[in-house]
């Protein structure tokens, strides 16, 4: 006959033996679920990612048209300064003009009030 000591010691053991298998077999589950969560997480970042390089190469063609446009306006507003100062020059000889055909020496209304 098989002793009491025995028995206990061979159902321990398969208990044991059972507890190993499903903890390993719950911790490979575990690990696979983890491993797709960080799988999902990374490719939420990379397209996060992306979106934001996009973003980035938009904004930097958007200020490079800015700089184009400041150029231009910057050679605009040369020649509108030019323009302003060839009219001055040709508004003052028409009133020297004006002055030395009718006889008046009257200065420039601002001179006049200073």
């Amino acid at each position: 006959m098989v002793e009491p000591a025995w028995i206990t010691l061979v159902i321990s053991a398969l208990g044991f033996l059972a507890s190993v298998y499903y903890s390993n077999r719950n911790a490979k589950k575990t690990d696979m679920s983890e491993a797709v969560q960080r799988a999902e997480d990374n490719a939420r970042i990379a397209t996060k990612l992306d979106n934001i390089a996009s973003d980035v190469r938009e904004t930097a063609k958007s200020v490079d048209r800015i700089r184009e446009d400041m150029a231009e306006h910057g050679s605009r507003i040369t020649a509108v300064e030019q323009s302003t100062k060839s009219a001055h020059h040709r508004i003052d000889e028409l009133i020297k003009l004006h002055n030395r055909y009718c006889g008046t020496d009257e200065p420039y209304r601002e001179r006049r009030e200073q």
